[in-house]
């Protein structure tokens, strides 16, 4: 646990390098942009969709007919946000993940990691395979669970669970792929623990803070490096 919080100071306090300052908002703002454009694009269709799906719930009798199509209009408002806020999000992970990665990585490893041999075992095809694969259980399992969402801390509990799987699975890849060769990276990945799950899990959780969710992405991709360097280097030069 002591490891662990040492890493997330670590990596706030990489939050202020230049570097990073630079590109600190641009995958939220990014994911914004894509889904607002859709929204502008399709938002109608969206809505219309939704509502019609919503009134086909049986509704009380004693119900007027506008208290029902205020009922629906919000119910289908309801339903799209909480559509759009996992696909913001995941679309933002997937940026930072594809796009910026490179850069926390390289901050990371010049700032704490100097002499640590890059052995390339991946690269940017290997993380796109990894981002698309891991998307799509994301979003099976997430359809899946959707139903849960009305069972109130449960269904938010099992959100935590999934956000955890998804962001090790995309981060822990891009921390390795420059340092660490194909075995290596393999080994690694297999040994992850709840220590890991347990700092994938926190960090999912700043999505639900407003303004952090802002930077919540790389902030991520920033931990997850600190910890994958860390362990490289502990397998590379374990202690006597």
């Amino acid at each position: 646990m002591a490891s662990i919080l040492e890493i997330l100071r670590r990596a706030s306090a990489d939050l202020f390098q230049p570097r990073v300052l630079t590109v600190l908002f641009l995958p939220m703002l990014g994911a914004l942009a894509v889904w607002g454009g859709l929204f502008w694009a399709f938002g109608d269709f969206w809505v219309t969709s939704l509502a019609g799906w919503v009134a086909g719930v049986p509704l009380p009798d004693w119900m007027g007919s506008a208290a029902a199509g205020w009922l629906v209009a919000l119910g289908a408002y309801f339903l799209l946000v909480l559509l759009l806020l996992p696909a913001v999000y995941v679309t933002a992970l997937l940026i930072t993940s594809l796009v910026f990665m490179p850069l926390l990585v390289n901050v990371v490893a010049s700032g704490r990691f100097p002499a640590l041999e890059r052995r390339r075992g991946g690269g940017f095809v290997g993380s796109l395979a990894n981002g698309v694969f891991a998307l799509a259980v994301y979003l099976m399992v997430w359809l899946l669970t959707l139903p849960f969402w009305l069972l109130g801390p449960f269904g938010a509990a099992v959100s935590v669970l999934l956000n955890a799987w998804l962001n090790q699975r995309l981060f822990l890849y891009d921390a390795l792929a420059e340092h660490a060769d194909g075995r290596e990276l393999a080994a690694l990945r297999r040994q992850a623990g709840w220590p890991l799950y347990l700092m994938a899990a926190f960090l999912g959780l700043l999505h639900f803070v407003p303004v952090l969710n802002f930077l919540a992405p790389v902030y991520m991709g920033l931990a997850f490096t600190h910890y994958g360097l860390e362990k490289l280097d502990q397998l590379r030069n374990p202690p006597p």
